[in-house]
């Protein structure tokens, strides 16, 4: 409760048009649940925060790709596998198409 009021404090800080920041916060807010267990809040966090990723034209792939996989992750967590693959997917063909072929990520998606 104490974190969720400091998430959406943090929220209100930032300018309405500085969506970038936003995504930030949203996809930070979501990790903060993943990692506490509250995976449906979650995952609605981190569609929000894909949702604005996906309206920023000027976007970081990476980022994306971050949030991608920890949604797959949320919802294999959950019990949607079917659902998490093409979050994973996504996620993984980013990397691809923006780490070099050595990297750790592209490595540990072969898996």
């Amino acid at each position: 409760a104490e974190a969720d009021r400091f998430l959406l404090t943090s929220l209100s800080l930032i300018a309405e048009d500085d969506s970038h920041e936003i995504t930030v916060a949203l996809h930070n807010w979501a990790t903060n649940y993943q990692e506490s267990g509250r995976i449906e809040k979650a995952i609605e966090a981190y569609g929000q925060a894909l949702e604005m990723n996906r309206a920023n034209p000027q976007c970081d792939p990476l980022g994306l790709s971050t949030t991608m996989r920890q949604m797959g992750d949320c919802l294999i967590d959950n019990g949607e596998s079917e659902k998490a693959l093409p979050f994973l997917e996504a996620s993984l063909l980013l990397c691809k198409e923006h780490l070099p072929e050595e990297h750790l990520d592209l490595a540990l998606g072969e898996l």
